[in-house]
């Protein structure tokens, strides 16, 4: 592949993002067991952060892989695109990634479980399309203002 290296680069600091989008989600996670409301707000606003540079990451990526000729293309078939050393690079790779986008998703769904109990405790139970905890307010009611239609762990290698 040509630029090789800026595919390598960019797909490397990708993976590093959703590490720490995986950390943050426990975090939340973490915050949502334990009915402390000034935490959960907190890590529900620091969340936001994380909504806002996946939407550029995506942005970035897909500029990427236009440039390269590579739009449409999944992680998968672009490692299967590679032979030699740079295939076996990708493909490790591939495994980070994917690893740390099902990391976050797995704290991610611990969450939503969280909430779901809650809100059932309380009677509260019309939110079953809502896939981000993030979008309630403080209250637990869903908040059109935090409610982002955009799910960073929506993402498919």
């Amino acid at each position: 592949m040509e630029n090789y290296e800026e595919f390598y680069e960019f797909m490397s600091e990708y993976t590093d993002f959703y590490n720490e989008v995986s950390k943050n989600e426990k975090i939340k996670m973490d915050a949502l067991a334990s009915d402390d409301l000034q935490m959960i707000n907190k890590v529900l606003s620091e969340y936001q952060v994380y909504v806002t540079k996946a939407e550029i990451y995506e942005k970035k990526r897909n500029e990427l892989f236009r440039r390269l000729g590579l739009e449409g293309k999944t992680f998968r078939a672009i490692i299967d695109m590679e032979t030699g050393d740079c295939h076996d690079e990708l493909e490790d790779l591939f495994y980070d990634f994917r690893e740390a986008v099902m990391s976050a998703r797995e704290y991610n769904n611990r969450s939503l479980d969280i909430v779901r109990k809650n809100l059932k405790e309380t009677g509260n139970q019309g939110y079953d399309g809502v896939t981000d905890p993030a979008c309630y307010d403080k209250n637990g009611t869903l908040s059109e203002k935090n409610y982002s239609p955009m799910n960073i762990l929506d993402r498919q290698a």
